[in-house]
């Protein structure tokens, strides 16, 4: 798998209070809300909500600026900590969100 998906401890602390927030459990999707990914958004995520039907099973949060701005857009799944680009969210909806 081509993916730049990484685990990142030092986010864990930076977004702890929103993270606490997920309702039932659900797994949440922030996305960056920095400058350069607002610019890169692309509509795949909205996509991927539809086409699987996550609107109930996922929750879309957003999260500031993350520096990370040269994988543009950026995302991060909670709570298995998985940072991303939107080109590998296919790969990441199908092996973390709709295998459970």
């Amino acid at each position: 798998m081509n993916c730049f998906c990484f685990y990142a401890r030092k986010a864990l602390t930076v977004n702890n209070t929103m993270m606490e927030n997920s309702e039932n459990n659900k797994p949440v999707i922030y996305r960056c809300d920095g400058v350069n990914c607002r610019k890169k958004k692309g509509k795949l995520l909205d996509y991927y909500i539809k086409k699987y039907k996550l609107k109930d099973k996922i929750e879309v949060d957003e999260m500031d600026c993350n520096n990370r701005c040269e994988q543009a857009p950026v995302l991060h799944l909670h709570p298995e900590d998985i940072w991303f680009s939107e080109k590998d969210l296919g790969t990441i909806v199908k092996r973390h969100i709709l295998n459970k």
